[in-house]
């Protein structure tokens, strides 16, 4: 997080020039790298997200999520979102707001490394998972180029989730804007 932190100053000095008028539009494209906190554990999640509109992105990422569960060990999370994000509003050219609707599918594992207090003969639970996903977004532009991002997202699972009925996910991350 610290590394995060100070790589964010570093670009601050990207940010002293003047904004461009071409951050949410048409045909832009990001890519991003997040840390977050769940409600059982921790994660890190890369993203790609493509302005499909001015007002309308599609956002696909990739996460791994670890963590601790009481009586089941040491656990791991695989998931892939996809979700659609239309402007709620921006602050100028600095802050950009979105909604994020889609849905997520994933792979969860418990008792990773025999750290569960199931009998050692017991099979190693694990599960596919999948269903809806909501939340909000925004952007803080540094320059033209990169942004800091802060996510907070919330949804549900199917198939009988292991870790998390009702999953919950925050992160703050780095984005890079190209065309």
């Amino acid at each position: 997080m610290k590394n995060l932190l100070l790589v964010a100053l570093l670009l601050a000095g990207a940010g002293a020039v003047p904004a461009s008028a071409q951050r949410h539009v048409q045909h832009i494209s990001s890519w991003g790298a997040h840390l977050g906190r769940s409600e059982k554990g921790s994660y890190y999640e890369l993203s790609y997200t493509s302005m499909l509109t001015n007002h309308l992105a599609l956002r696909a990422s990739g996460l791994r999520e670890t963590g601790t569960l009481d009586g089941r060990g040491e656990y791991v999370g695989y998931a892939g979102r996809l979700l659609l994000a239309p402007q709620l509003f921006r602050l100028g050219e600095v802050a950009y707001v979105h909604l994020l609707l889609g849905a997520g599918a994933g792979y969860e594992r418990t008792d990773e490394n025999g750290t569960s207090e199931l009998p050692s003969n017991a099979k190693q639970p694990q599960r596919f998972t999948y269903g809806p996903q909501a939340g909000a977004e925004v952007d803080v532009f540094l320059g033209n180029r990169f942004s800091l991002v802060g996510t907070a997202t919330k949804g549900y699972l199917f198939n009988n989730s292991l870790i998390d009925q009702w999953p919950g996910f925050s992160s703050v991350g780095l984005r890079y804007h190209f065309r």
